[in-house]
């Protein structure tokens, strides 16, 4: 009996001690009541969610932004409260009246994450600028964990203490929110390009990715393994990212579906979803200086419900062109009522578009788009309900063959036509204009 007992006290022993004898540590799981939400910019209206986040605050507001020129945000960023911010040197220029603390060297302070009241965080690929915000393709999440917040706290102390390009490996690398596992690394300390080498390798059905700069040539390489081993890969890349470096040629050799982005703009997103489940996202480019060099923060979500929008915003980006469509459809939106152009031949600073508001609410038209061939104009300002707006195009509305596109977040809202496909014309002095406001894209809602 007493041989027994021995063996097993040795077995227990064993089982929680390393070879040096030392008990073993893993990394400290942390559960806790908590939430993410997840907006993707432009459609989201990315500007409003974070400047509701800051407004929010009741102490203190902790940054890293790698840029930033809404002055929606930085007005935020002025109340009195404490309010501190760390920036990526080339990018002073745009927040030098909020004293905020620089990197020096070459790396890159490339975070984009804030820290309400140590209890919430905001994160993601988002640059509050004006590209990031109304252009580019990007995602932001709002998290409420206060072991994160943590987390997101002590990188931001590092920084703000000018140490960058290292520091402390993070305290709570995994936390459960009541059911969702979330994993938080920082870049260069915690080896970013290991975590996710680590959920790409454990995957058996589908990979999915969209990526600013991938050039790192071990997740490359897992990927490839992963689609020999019969895994689904697709993937789509920023144009302006391709180099001799990038992972989009030799992906696309090995017979994987990639391609690149069709946004006239920049695709920002630095996400892969693996397994419909786990989703990968943050600041962190795939690449050496994502993960060797610069600051940066990832978060790994292992979560069904937020793949699932994740892999939305996939479908979109995938399947979008940047075609005009000329089919008659029911309106669900603001309208284009009338147009001026010089049909005298001589180019005029009278010509106008005017946009219609047929809807029962305000609309913000900062995030729509007049446009004509390669020229693109945002809107700006508030049209009430019933109300009409005029636009002066900085672009020349042609007396034949002409056409003007609205879009919003890059889809199409409405279009029109003259003196071309569509036989409508006006007379010199006169505008062309909208008979009803029941469909979009129609030559038969026009006089």
């Amino acid at each position: 009996m007493k041989k027994i007992l021995v063996v097993l006290l040795i077995v227990l022993v064993s089982g929680c001690t390393n070879p040096t004898g030392q008990v073993a540590k893993g990394p400290k799981i942390i559960r806790e009541n908590g939430k993410i939400e997840v907006y993707f910019c432009p459609q989201d209206e990315c500007k409003e969610k974070l400047v509701e986040f800051l407004r929010e605050s009741k102490q203190s507001i902790y940054c890293a932004l790698f840029d930033i020129d809404l002055s929606e945000v930085k007005n935020e960023l002025k109340r009195e409260i404490d309010v501190r911010l760390v920036t990526d040197i080339q990018n002073l220029d745009k927040s030098k009246e909020l004293s905020p603390v620089t990197n020096i060297g070459p790396q890159l302070m490339h975070n984009k994450f804030c820290v309400v009241d140590g209890k919430k965080i905001f994160t993601g690929s988002f640059n509050p600028t004006e590209r990031g915000n109304f252009y580019n393709n990007n995602n932001m999440l709002i998290i409420e964990s206060e072991h994160l917040a943590k987390n997101y706290e002590d990188e931001f102390e590092e920084l703000f203490g000018e140490t960058f390009a290292g520091g402390d490996e993070v305290k709570y690398s995994i936390v459960y929110l009541k059911n969702t596992k979330v994993e938080n690394y920082f870049c260069p300390e915690d080896d970013c390009s290991g975590h996710v080498l680590d959920i790409l390798a454990d995957s058996r059905n589908e990979i999915y990715f969209m990526t600013f700069s991938f050039t790192d040539n071990d997740i490359g390489n897992m990927l490839i393994r992963n689609y020999d081993d019969a895994v689904i890969v697709k993937g789509i890349f920023e144009r302006s990212g391709m180099s001799d470096y990038s992972e989009y040629q030799r992906l696309k050799d090995a017979g994987m579906e990639v391609k690149l982005d069709n946004n006239k703009y920049k695709l920002h997103h630095k996400v892969f979803i693996v397994d419909n489940e786990t989703v990968i996202t943050g600041s962190y480019n795939p690449t050496s200086s994502g993960d060797e060099k610069n600051d940066e923060n990832i978060l790994i979500i292992h979560d069904k419900n937020i793949a699932k929008e994740f892999l939305d915003e996939f479908e979109r980006v995938w399947n979008y062109e940047d075609t005009i469509t000329t089919v008659c459809m029911p309106r669900k939106d603001v309208v284009i009522s009338e147009i001026y152009y010089d049909c005298s031949g001589k180019d005029s600073e009278d010509e106008y578009v005017a946009i219609h508001n047929p809807t029962s609410g305000d609309v913000d038209l900062g995030y729509y788009f007049i446009s004509r061939d390669s020229s693109n104009q945002r809107l700006d300002g508030i049209i009430s309900s019933d109300g009409t707006k005029k636009f002066y195009p900085k672009f020349s509305l042609p007396n034949s063959g002409g056409y003007v596109v609205l879009s919003k977040s890059g889809y199409q809202v409405d279009y029109v036509n003259w003196e071309d496909e569509w036989k409508i014309e006006s007379k010199k002095g006169e505008v062309i204009s909208r008979k009803s406001f029941e469909k979009v894209n129609c030559e038969e809602e026009w006089k």
